[in-house]
């Protein structure tokens, strides 16, 4: 069989919990593969998030620890995992979000980013910012809504919004409409002699939380929020949060037919997963920068040849295993057939855990100067300047993660022992030795 296509589906603030009847198409595609319960982002923040995805690195290696950072270096941006692609014989395509650089400001074109974006190993770009960047800025979706003579009534409509969630346009005129056109396009029209790897990148459901058509969620429906207090306004918000959700998953729907009609389906591998989370109310919380499980954790499927999936009468395989955005960087180009550079790296290939290697211990995520360490049991999360360990939860008895246990008597041996492996996971991602040391160095005992 010829290399596969491989196409990862990006979405922003996108739940674990957001992946299910409300989003069939998804689900199908989840369902023919193989889903990972337990998948972190590597910083529950995009920019910091979407470069440790695309280069296998932590945000404290990559060096873009917030959204308004500057850009990795070039020789970073020559090790992503789309250069060793195009090196490979892979056409590349982005379309949609990349924040790989930042754009908040004021008139700003950003399609003039165009070819900075290429730079970090894509044949095509084609670049749609945040609704609400595009509000004062510019790129494709303005320019298309410009030339259809709507750009001033979309930017009315966002500035001046009596209804927080109406949408003034129809589905294909809403920007991540406009993402999801575009992305079927690609494959309708591609005539390339190379398999392609494309980005298709929403922006949704990324507040604000409005949307086209009428909401089909009911609010009473919707879970109460976890640690916080019950009421319509959160639930109201939640069901137009889940609208946003099956916005994305029509447009997945019209891309899996597009494959289907092509004949490519059968030789395209399908990532889907998100930034990070949303907290949508969980704990009193509107945000996505924290290590609830809601947050640093996201949905994660594999699909397609090569992928395990699950038998047909025992339901979607589903693997427990701990794993990160980080494992995408070697799985993807073991998918490719690709080699991928030098540069040392912890990600490990998902489809060799899946086929009985080795999996990782504990999964970790950084943001600021907060670390997350979360092993099968338990999460810690640390914090020296705001004074240490600030929230120890024991998963197991408690997954809503509601009784903080960090200070509590009886839980100092826990503590201890995973602050040591916090602490060994530091040292191996900041300090190196030659050969010559390790064998001196590390076999001196202290008596």
């Amino acid at each position: 069989m010829p290399r596969p296509n491989i196409i990862l589906i990006l979405t922003d603030h996108f739940r674990r919990d957001a992946l299910g009847k409300s989003t069939p198409n998804l689900l199908a595609l989840a369902n023919a593969g193989t889903r990972f319960e337990n998948a972190y982002c590597n910083a529950p923040l995009c920019g910091p998030s979407r470069v440790s995805l695309i280069t296998g690195l932590y945000p404290s290696q990559h060096g873009v620890c917030g959204n308004q950072a500057e850009p990795i270096h070039d020789d970073l941006r020559d090790d992503t995992f789309m250069h060793h692609l195009q090196r490979a014989g892979y056409y590349t395509a982005m379309i949609g979000k990349h924040h790989y650089i930042d754009r908040y400001g004021l008139h700003v074109d950003a399609t003039e980013d165009t070819d900075e974006i290429r730079r970090y190993g894509f044949d095509h770009v084609f670049i749609v910012l945040d609704d609400g960047e595009n509000g004062h800025n510019d790129d494709e979706y303005t320019h298309h809504l410009r030339r259809q003579g709507k750009l001033e009534t979309f930017r009315a409509a966002l500035a001046n919004r009596a209804d927080p969630f109406a949408h003034p346009f129809e589905a294909d005129e809403s920007a991540d409409g406009f993402i999801g056109l575009h992305g079927v396009r690609f494959v309708e029209n591609y005539q390339g002699d190379k398999p392609f790897y494309l980005n298709l990148s929403f922006i949704g459901p990324h507040p604000p939380l409005w949307h086209p058509n009428e909401s089909t969620h009911d609010p009473i429906a919707m879970p109460a929020p976890i640690g916080a207090p019950d009421d319509l306004v959160t639930r109201t918000r939640r069901a137009h949060y889940m609208d946003k959700c099956a916005l994305i998953d029509d447009y997945v729907g019209r891309l899996v037919t597009a494959l289907k009609q092509r004949g490519l389906y059968e030789n395209t591998v399908f990532i889907f997963t998100s930034d990070h989370g949303d907290n949508l109310g969980d704990y009193g919380i509107w945000d996505k920068r924290f290590f609830y499980e809601q947050s640093v954790g996201v949905p994660l499927f594999l699909s397609g040849p090569g992928v395990p999936a699950g038998e047909r009468h025992n339901g979607p395989r589903i693997s427990r295993a701990l794993v990160t955005h980080q494992d995408l960087y070697p799985t993807i180009l073991r998918l490719a057939g690709a080699q991928p550079g030098p540069r040392r790296r912890m990600g490990r290939d998902l489809l060799a855990i899946l086929n009985g290697a080795p999996g990782h211990d504990a999964a970790y995520a950084e943001l600021a100067t907060c670390v997350m360490i979360r092993t099968g049991n338990w999460k810690l999360v640390f914090d020296p300047e705001q004074g240490g360990v600030q929230y120890l939860f024991n998963l197991a008895v408690d997954p809503q993660e509601q009784h903080n246990l960090a200070g509590v008597a009886g839980y100092e041996a826990v503590t201890l022992d995973l602050m040591q492996r916090l602490l060994a996971y530091r040292i191996r991602l900041t300090q190196y030795t030659h050969v010559k040391e390790e064998q001196r160095l590390q076999r001196v005992r202290v008596g």
